[in-house]
């Protein structure tokens, strides 16, 4: 059980981190966003940060294989990404890895299978 709590708040903390840098910044908090974090959890490595004020000026703190460090920030546009309500019946297949590998105002977001550039969502 409590791998499964673990596994939903990495989940729901690299969902966060897409969220465009307009929805109103902590303070400290840089513009930008991370990347998406598709590398193995590593559990057993120690944050190297807490906010994006311990990282050099262009680099953010960011969730990688489960533990925070500063990398380099990317761009984000403007909306969010629409919720995908699908499941995948197969193997996952990313098409774009951020919001600049996607033409106009599309976004890099997460679907069922993977990540494609898509319309940002209305509202």
């Amino acid at each position: 059980m409590r791998f499964w709590s673990l596994l939903l708040l990495v989940v729901l903390l690299a969902g966060g981190s897409q969220l465009p840098a307009a929805s109103g910044r902590k303070k400290g908090e840089k513009s930008g966003g991370c990347p998406p974090d598709d590398r193995p959890c590593l559990l057993s490595v120690p944050d190297q940060c807490t906010d994006d004020s311990q990282c050099p000026s262009t680099m953010k703190c960011c969730y990688q294989a489960c533990f925070r460090q500063c990398i380099p920030r990317v761009s984000v546009k403007m909306g969010s990404c629409p919720e995908d309500r699908l499941r995948c019946l197969s193997p996952t297949k990313h098409l774009c890895r951020q919001d600049s590998d996607c033409s106009g105002k599309k976004r890099c977001c997460h679907s069922a299978c993977g990540r494609d550039c898509r319309d940002p969502a209305r509202g």
